[in-house]
């Protein structure tokens, strides 16, 4: 299976997160996971979501969909645009990749780094 791009869609209803291959959304999902993640943050799009103060896709994970259950070692990776450029855990270490990532119905994602 191909790599995809998957980031959290508060656009739509319910919300869900939207799964982008080859550069187009394929699908909308309430849960997946993904291996061999990579996460991607587009520093200008950030400075211009800070600057307006509009929600726009700045951040994304890149991986390829898996089936694989979740680890209890897995740490939660949040995104906040305005609280700095970088996917981060909750003690404020930056996220760059990890092995397998599981994004769910409630919007968090869990990562095993």
């Amino acid at each position: 299976m191909s790599e995809v791009d998957v980031y959290w869609n508060r656009r739509i209803r319910p919300r869900a997160w939207s799964v982008r291959e080859g550069g187009r959304v394929s699908r909308h999902v309430r849960a997946i996971a993904l291996m061999d993640v990579t996460f991607v943050v587009h520093a200008a799009a950030v400075a211009r979501v800070q600057r307006l103060r509009q929600r726009a896709v700045c951040a994304y994970a890149r991986g390829t969909p898996c089936e694989a259950p979740r680890y209890p070692s897995a740490v939660r990776v949040r995104f906040d645009p305005y609280a700095g450029p970088n996917f981060t855990t909750p003690d404020g270490t930056v996220v760059l990749r990890a092995s397998l990532v599981h994004f769910l119905e409630d919007a968090t994602c869990w990562a095993v780094l």
